[in-house]
């Protein structure tokens, strides 16, 4: 598969419309594209009986139509829908299709709250930023009925929760959410992240105020005023990859720090 697409079946009239990013989608070779390249935001909203219709509507798919309609009747799962899009036209290599088989299997055995987070996730690296905080919240309601994903988990949330806000620049939010974070994960990256968003809506008193209650002193305060000074506006961009690894950076601080 390359990155340009080449229609084999007509465009359709009217496009079908994917609310979570907004899009619209005008052929079958668009629409395998957009599930290979947003693996973690299909869902019920996108996999229902619209599209099917759609699909034979628009594009004159009346096997696949039917195909897909039985797959949704026995409910067969999302990764069955998926796939037989993808053979109704050789969309991939056979190792392209087999890596798809291969990811589809493991998201089905996550849990709801994490397959819910990186929705989030994905929804920021589209810059959706504020459905994925909608996406985040959902994700922290789901993981309040799950037992085994814990307070790193929740840590991980509130931390991409409060970067999705400086991308908002609600930087009050940020700050909140910064704090939620720490006091779930308490890595020391999250604390200072808290400091430098901070610094950026608070007047001078109060802002040393709030780091003295949270440990820095005057050093730290210095540092924190330099760095800040050093940060171009595009360094303070952020995407999910990097996240992810700060965050496994911040679990692997934690470990070490509490013993667990």
């Amino acid at each position: 598969m390359s990155d340009y697409i080449l229609c084999q079946v007509k465009r359709a009239s009217l496009p079908f419309y994917v609310e979570n990013i907004s899009k619209n989608i005008y052929s079958i070779e668009e629409l395998c594209y957009y599930f290979y390249k947003n693996i973690y935001l299909i869902d019920e909203s996108i996999i229902n009986e619209r599209l099917c219709n759609w699909l034979k509507d628009e594009l004159g798919l009346s096997k696949l139509y039917e195909k897909l309609y039985r797959i949704l009747e026995k409910e067969e799962g999302t990764s069955a829908f998926i796939l037989a899009i993808f053979r109704e036209i050789h969309y991939l290599s056979h190792e392209e299709f087999k890596k798809l088989n291969e990811t589809l299997e493991i998201l089905e055995k996550q849990l709801p709250a994490v397959r819910i987070k990186k929705k989030g996730d994905y929804l920021v690296g589209n810059r959706m930023y504020v459905n994925a905080i909608r996406m985040y919240e959902n994700a922290l309601i789901s993981a309040k009925r799950e037992e085994n994903l814990g307070l790193q988990f929740e840590g991980e949330i509130y931390n991409n929760m409060a970067y999705a806000y400086l991308e908002l620049f609600q930087m009050e939010e940020a700050a909140k959410y910064f704090k939620k974070a720490y006091e779930k994960l308490p890595a020391q990256q999250i604390r200072r992240q808290y400091f430098y968003t901070c610094r950026m809506f608070m007047d001078e008193g109060k802002w040393r105020e709030e780091c003295e209650s949270m440990g820095a002193d005057e050093k730290e305060r210095k540092e924190i005023v330099y760095e800040m000074s050093q940060v171009k506006p595009e360094q303070m961009a952020w995407n999910t990859e990097e996240i992810d690894e700060m965050l496994s950076d911040f679990k692997k601080e934690y470990h070490r720090s509490t013993g667990f």
